[in-house]
């Protein structure tokens, strides 16, 4: 080729370019679909995240009532001596009807107690008297506690079940 004679591509030879337009715009359209899938995957991790942390601090509050009720101490026999007010027989683990009477107790976001209007949680327990079988002395207790949001709140709703069985005398 001379200096100063212009290019011209030869009908033998490919054409050099770039991307068309209908290449360049289907190529944002992937890129748009597979954002907005990704977007959406990463709403679902948030919110399994959070209701997994919802769940774990119910059960943390639930498990640290149940073990201060199972390490409580009392014997065979009503009334126990050594009788200790946390595992007297009584309260309710009924979720409907807030103000239900029985033993309650409320905790905060980071599981600490708190009282009834900063309250994350409300945790209810009912203790049940279980004798043996013909016997009129005392052979252990049912333990139950239920951590609930509280009213309007969001959170896990968690059960637990435990036998406590009489310390020896």
């Amino acid at each position: 080729m001379q200096p100063g004679t212009a290019h011209r591509p030869s009908a033998g030879y490919p054409r050099e370019g770039g991307f068309s337009l209908v290449e360049t715009l289907f190529a944002v359209l992937v890129l748009v679909v597979a954002a907005g899938s990704l977007m959406r995957a990463l709403s679902q991790a948030s919110q399994a995240r959070r209701a997994a942390a919802d769940t774990g601090l119910a059960t943390r509050i639930a498990e640290a009532r149940m073990e201060e009720l199972l390490a409580a101490p009392f014997s065979r026999g009503w009334p126990w001596p050594g009788y200790h007010a946390a595992v007297a027989p009584g309260g309710t683990v009924e979720i409907e009807g807030a103000g239900a009477p029985g033993y309650v107790a409320y905790f905060g976001e980071e599981g600490e107690p708190a009282d009834r209007r900063s309250a994350r949680y409300e945790v209810r327990w009912r203790i049940r008297e279980l004798a043996p079988r013909g016997g009129d002395r005392l052979a252990g207790l049912r333990i139950e506690v239920v951590a609930t949001p509280v009213a309007g709140g969001r959170g896990s709703v968690v059960r637990l079940e435990s036998i406590r069985v009489a310390n020896r005398e």
